[in-house]
């Protein structure tokens, strides 16, 4: 909630997304409701002013109900794009890259393992650094106010760990699973 008060301070405008989804017998998933939050104007420690919006298909409700689809596609796409692929992916590999290069024979059994899931990995950064996610790349410019998009990307880092990012550490970690002991 902090970015979305910060981000609609400036000339952009963002809700707080939530889904609830029921996963149907034939495993396909269908959005029962949608809710969309602002800060509060009183602070944080108020919580957030919350609408939650159900299927509708026709009327004004109809076209409400494809709005608030529209901004949790939005926001799915915007964490997609910055924090599971450009984060999670291309950043926090970068490190073992240049460790696998300095510290492993080119003949070495792991690095011949992982040589074809490095390539080129070094070189796309560098040019997503170029055009992307520098001061007033593309990321910037689409996904969040440029003011945010990196301080976002930066406040998500800190909390990554490389221990949780197997399963089943990571369904605990999201609370998608119970610790079984």
């Amino acid at each position: 909630m902090p970015f979305v008060r910060r981000i609609n301070a400036t000339d952009r405008k963002v809700y707080a997304t939530r889904t609830l989804l029921f996963l149907n017998n034939d495993s396909t998933l269908k959005p029962l409701a949608i809710e969309l939050s602002l800060p509060h104007p009183g602070g944080d420690t108020f919580g957030a002013i919350s609408t939650v919006y159900t299927p509708m298909t026709s009327g004004v409700e109809g076209s409400i109900w494809s709005l608030a689809k529209a901004y949790v596609i939005i926001n799915d796409s915007c964490v997609h794009q910055l924090i599971s692929h450009w984060l999670r992916t291309h950043a926090v590999m970068e490190p073992f890259v240049i460790a696998t290069n300095r510290h492993l024979s080119a003949m070495h059994p792991i690095n011949k393992l992982l040589l074809p899931h490095y390539r080129d990995t070094m070189n796309i950064n560098a040019l997503a650094r170029q055009s992307l996610i520098n001061a007033g790349g593309l990321l910037e410019f689409i996904i969040f106010p440029s003011k945010y998009t990196m301080e976002m990307s930066s406040s998500v880092y800190k909390s990554w760990n490389f221990v949780e990012q197997g399963l089943p550490s990571d369904l605990l970690k999201r609370g998608m699973a119970g610790d079984s002991d």
